[in-house]
């Protein structure tokens, strides 16, 4: 049986380090290209919108269908949510205004369309918009201003989350090509309640729900334990507490608690900069880490006997 690795302290620093100066030369690398994409796609949106202002904080009537136009749209959704100092998210948005954000329904509900306008108004950026609050039309330099500095904000935040995407995505492709190279074979993801519904011997399988929270990949090891792996990104050693020490960890107690340490061995594949600490801490706490430049760790892990 081949049991899950077990880091040194020093170790984890060495390792932690190499993963650090690995993200440090992808990050500097990044071509501008995707930043870029979205400020262009969003700038002319973003103009839009702020020609709508003067009807959308007008204290006369508001039609129902203009802000219903906005939500459906999710180009237009998003510039209007980045109206806010700071950005309202969807999810403050429907929590917030007592909306569900249905285009049908706020077409048909002039008091919820009301509350979603007035959501995002009354937090408008004083700084972005200084011309609101004097009640008068922006000077060309300030609407340009508006754009630029709005569009900048919407493409930072698009490009962190297909950073996070991205990576996410990118770890799962390397972790099943590790296991397929191993000898295992992919079959279909399905709930799995009870550690029966779980893949057999030399199977794995994405993404499911393992006992009460979910799992980015099951296998079923050559001993008969199942592995469950969740695949984590870092960028800094203040997020990795988050990713491992809350996230990760967090989900290997509840499915020690539920299934047993004889039973299910809980793994983190990680990537990115990590507090050799945070990581010592998990590792303490029952989670197996392997690292996404060590991924044969993983191969001899799961390798059929």
């Amino acid at each position: 049986m081949t049991e899950p690795p077990i880091w040194t302290e020093a170790e984890l620093a060495d390792d932690a380090e190499r993963a650090k100066v690995a993200f440090r030369t992808r990050r500097l690398r990044e071509p501008l290209e995707l930043y870029s994409r979205f400020f262009q796609s969003f700038a002319p949106v973003v103009a839009g919108m702020i020609d709508r202002l003067p009807s959308l904080t007008s204290d006369t009537h508001i039609e129902a269908e203009t802000v219903a136009d906005i939500i459906a749209d999710d180009e237009l959704r998003t510039a209007f949510r980045y109206l806010a100092a700071p950005p309202i998210s969807e999810d403050d948005l429907k929590t917030l205004a007592e909306t569900n954000l249905s285009a049908t329904a706020l077409r048909s509900d002039e008091e919820q369309a009301r509350r979603v306008r007035e959501t995002v108004l009354q937090v408008i950026d004083p700084h972005r918009f200084p011309w609101l609050a004097d009640g008068r039309s922006p000077t060309e330099s300030e609407r340009l201003q508006a754009v630029v500095s709005s569009a900048a904000l919407i493409a930072t935040r698009k490009v962190e989350t297909a950073r996070r995407s991205t990576a996410k995505k990118e770890q799962e492709r390397a972790v099943k090509a590790v296991l397929l190279q191993a000898g295992l074979v992919e079959v279909r993801a399905r709930e799995i309640p009870m550690l029966d519904a779980a893949p057999k011997r030399d199977e794995f399988c994405g993404e499911c729900k393992f006992g009460s929270t979910r799992a980015d990949l099951v296998v079923r090891l050559p001993d008969g334990r199942v592995a469950a792996i969740e695949c984590k990104a870092s960028n800094s050693a203040v997020n990795s507490y988050k990713r491992i020490n809350h996230e990760a960890l967090s989900k290997a107690h509840t499915w020690l608690d539920a299934f047993g340490s004889r039973q299910v061995v809980p793994v983190a594949v990680i990537d990115g900069v990590f507090n050799p600490a945070n990581l010592a801490a998990a590792q303490s706490g029952g989670l197996t880490i392997i690292w996404c430049h060590r991924l044969a760790d993983l191969g001899q892990l799961v390798a059929p006997e």
